[in-house]
C-alpha cells in the first residue's frame, strides 16, 4: 500500500529561534549565579535550623556524585549548560516535569564534577502543593518540627548537609552539601580572580604613568 506521508526538516531559521528561546528559559534561572552568589549560597548558616537524622540527599543521590551517576540516577537532563557565567568548571543539569500536577523544575550544579547543589522549584503552585510538599519532607526525613506557616525554613542533618524550604514567587527546595570541598574551590577561583584584577590595575597604573 503505498503511503503519502510527507516529513519536512524544521528550517534551520526557525529551528534557531526555537533553540535560543528554549536556552533563554533556563538561563533566566541562573542571571544571578555567579561564583560570589554561588559561594554565599554555600556559606549560608541559620541559627536554629532544623534537624534530621536522615541523610539529605535529593533523589537520594549522595552529594560529590558525578555528572554521569546523575544522568544514571535520573535520566537524559532536558537541558545542560557548562562555565556559567564568571563561574569555571561549572555544569548545571535542568529537568523539566510535572508533580502533584504542577510544573517542576530540577537543577544539579556541579564543580569540577562534584555535584554540591540542587534545586527543585514549582513554577506554578497552590497552598494545597505547599502543604503536601512540608508533609512529604516531613515524613521523609523524620522532622517533627512545626514550620507549616514559615516562609522560609532551614533544615540540617548530621554531615551539615542543609535543605531550605522557600515561598516566593517559585515554592522551592534547595539541597546544600555540607562537604567543605566545593566551598574551597570556589574560593580559589574568587582568588585568582582578585590577583588578576589586581595585577591588570597595577598595569594600568604603569601604562599611564608612562604616558603622563
Amino acid at each position: 500500500m503505498k503511503q503519502n506521508l510527507q516529513y519536512k526538516i524544521l528550517p534551520y531559521n526557525r529551528y534557531n529561534n526555537f533553540y535560543q528561546e528554549r536556552e533563554s528559559f533556563y538561563r533566566s534561572f541562573i542571571n544571578q549565579y555567579y561564583l560570589d552568589f554561588a559561594h554565599q549560597m554555600l556559606s549560608q548558616e541559620h541559627l536554629s535550623p532544623y534537624f534530621t537524622n536522615t541523610i539529605i540527599a535529593p533523589q537520594d543521590i549522595q552529594f560529590g556524585a558525578s555528572p554521569r551517576k546523575v544522568i544514571w540516577k535520573t535520566g537524559m537532563p532536558s537541558f545542560q549548560l557548562k562555565d556559567i557565567n564568571d563561574f569555571k568548571d561549572h555544569k548545571i543539569l535542568f529537568y523539566r516535569t510535572k508533580l502533584l500536577r504542577q510544573k517542576v523544575l530540577i537543577q544539579f550544579h556541579f564543580i569540577q564534577g562534584i555535584f554540591y547543589y540542587s534545586q527543585l522549584s514549582f513554577l506554578s503552585f497552590t497552598e494545597k502543593t505547599n502543604e503536601i510538599l512540608i508533609n512529604s519532607i516531613k515524613a521523609k526525613y523524620q522532622c517533627s518540627g512545626s514550620f507549616e506557616n514559615q516562609e522560609k525554613v532551614y533544615m540540617t542533618d548530621i554531615c551539615g548537609n542543609k535543605l531550605i524550604i522557600e515561598k516566593g514567587v517559585y515554592l522551592t527546595v534547595s539541597y546544600i552539601t555540607g562537604d567543605a570541598q566545593p566551598k574551597k574551590l570556589m574560593q580559589d577561583q574568587m582568588k585568582v580572580r582578585i590577583d588578576q584584577s589586581s595585577k591588570a590595575e597595577d598595569y594600568e597604573i604603569d601604562r599611564l604613568s608612562k604616558i603622563l
